[in-house]
């Protein structure tokens, strides 16, 4: 079939669990009005639909796209703020060293920050880029770790 339309999907929430979730809900019953087989997929394969960024419908008319672009970044920026190391803590903090070359070090503010700079006496942390604990937990959370977002996706959604 040659005939195609497309239907682009725009939240316009302020992530946090409780949007999240409905968008995901609200994400399920509209698709479920055009395609009523939507309606019996699992909230895992949902999911991942959403991440993918598109659902294609196929008519006997014409073929429907829904554009899940925007809802995609939600979900990822949701997830990366809800699962992982340093990256996703609400500890995490960055102070500019050097404005000139945009030099900055990223800390745990949990820990203490060396606020010595080494040649000049200036504030600042007087290391470059990741600070040792960061470096250490970047990936995997240090025993102070508070995701920014919480549960994870797969806790809202009640996906197993």
């Amino acid at each position: 079939m040659g005939l195609e339309t497309k239907i682009k999907y725009k939240p316009k929430i302020k992530i946090s669990p409780k949007s999240v979730k409905e968008m995901f809900y609200d994400i399920k019953s509209s698709i479920s009005k055009l395609d009523n087989s939507f309606e019996n997929l699992s909230n895992k394969e949902i999911l991942k639909i959403i991440e993918k960024g598109k659902y294609k419908i196929k008519n006997e008319q014409f073929d429907t796209i829904i554009d899940l672009s925007r809802p995609e970044v939600v979900m990822n920026i949701y997830r990366n703020d809800s699962e992982g190391g340093c990256q996703s803590c609400v500890s995490l903090g960055r102070e500019t060293i050097d404005a000139q070359d945009a030099t900055s070090g990223i800390y745990c503010k949990k820990s203490d920050p060396d606020y010595n700079s080494p040649a000049i006496g200036e504030p600042g942390v007087k290391y470059e880029g990741f600070s040792p604990k960061i470096r250490k937990h970047y990936n995997s959370p240090c025993k102070d770790w508070k995701p920014t977002f919480s549960p994870t996706i797969e806790k809202l959604l009640e996906i197993e």
